[in-house]
């Protein structure tokens, strides 16, 4: 069947996850160690709240441990009783279901949650080796001017620009990685206004090997009395804006130059930098890959139905968009957080029993399924 002519219904399909949380099941017959103590003093009502609360801890346990596969180990540390209480949604106890004697616990998990969270772990672990921030300052504030291009030169010379590096810098020792301050010309003299702007800037950074761009600039409009700092977050790989956050600062313009003043008046913008910064890490838009997943040899378009509902539960990748249908192949652009070698391995665990699949990559950000008969 040529799958092309379902093309306008396929662009029909929804492909948003469902908000009700993730069931799960699990039974007291499979704790071996239980997490949480008891003492000779605890009375029935105590052993039972204990009980729930390992049986808590192994449902969030075993969906980590599903999502994160041999990475697991890495977080294992983190999860504990307490920790798991915060992602049930909610639950309900039954007994003897599973073997005499036995207690079971059924009910729904927050997955996108505990998601983020091992996104923004796995961020401030792997630090440096996943994102390499390029900065850049710019500033038209009377006395205060400044390019792009002079930021590195800037860092050492104007206590603005310093006090900027720090408090910036601050957030990404967090992560266990280092501002790369600009120091040649860029092309533009303010943050990008458009696409191709956007484009032009990430293009630049990715061909220096920076995953982010972080434009910070100072601006005074005409009659205005204070000065706004607008800080701008770029995902040079998805070569889209992640965030921006802006303000207009308590300061007046001929005060920029004392620096503890200064430095108190970007505080609460900071702040909330802090707060976008791991949201942004957390969701994945940060450490995000636009990829390419072309499904070969389908035979039919129930088959592509089954793989389009695999897709939309992704581990690891999400947001899939059908590009193109052609013949029985079909091309759809999704947006990762896994490199393609570690793409391919999810794809292949998580595809439907039945098919018989070659999974293989033309390039680093193309993934090629071919089925078999």
């Amino acid at each position: 069947m040529n799958i092309a002519k379902l093309f306008l219904g396929l662009c029909l399909f929804s492909f948003w996850a469902f908000g009700e949380g993730v069931p799960f099941k699990v039974s007291s017959s499979a704790l071996s160690n239980p997490t949480a103590s008891s003492t000779p003093t605890d009375t029935e009502s105590d052993l039972e709240t204990n009980l729930i609360n390992d049986l808590k801890y192994l449902a969030v346990s075993n969906f980590l441990q599903n999502h994160l596969g041999a990475k697991y180990n890495q977080f294992d540390k983190f999860v504990t009783p307490d920790f798991s209480e915060k992602y049930i949604l909610d639950y309900k106890v039954t007994r003897g279901g599973g073997s005499p004697g036995s207690v079971e616990l059924v009910g729904h998990l927050d997955g996108d949650a505990l998601k983020r969270w091992a996104r923004l772990i796995e961020s401030k672990t792997r630090g440096s080796n996943q994102i390499k921030p390029l900065f850049i300052l710019s500033s038209n504030s009377p006395g205060l001017s400044f390019s792009p291009a002079d930021t590195s030169l800037r860092q050492k010379d104007s206590s603005v620009a310093q006090v900027l590096g720090q408090m910036t810098q601050l957030q990404f020792k967090k992560l266990n990685t280092q501002l790369t301050p600009l120091d040649t010309s860029l092309g533009l003299d303010a943050p990008p206004k458009n696409i191709s702007e956007i484009q032009s800037l990430t293009s630049s950074a990715l061909r220096r090997g920076d995953s982010l761009v972080i434009w910070e600039t100072i601006s005074v409009c005409p009659g205005c009395i204070n000065p706004r700092l607008d800080i701008f977050v770029y995902n040079s790989q998805t070569q889209s804006l992640a965030f921006a956050i802006g303000d207009d600062l308590n300061i007046s313009g001929r005060d920029l130059s004392n620096s503890e003043l200064f430095k108190k008046s970007v505080g609460p913008l900071f702040q909330q930098f802090q707060s976008e910064l791991e949201n942004a890490l957390s969701s994945g838009t940060l450490q995000e890959l636009t990829m390419k997943i072309i499904f070969e040899n389908v035979d039919s378009y129930r088959t592509l139905k089954v793989l389009e509902t695999q897709l939309n539960q992704g581990n690891g990748y999400n947001s899939p968009v059908l590009k193109k249908v052609f013949g029985k192949s079909a091309e759809y652009e999704i947006k990762s957080t896994l490199n393609i070698d570690e793409l391919g391995a999810k794809v292949q665990t998580n595809l439907p029993p039945g098919l018989k699949p070659q999974v293989g990559k033309a390039d680093s950000s193309t993934l090629i399924v071919k089925f078999t008969k």
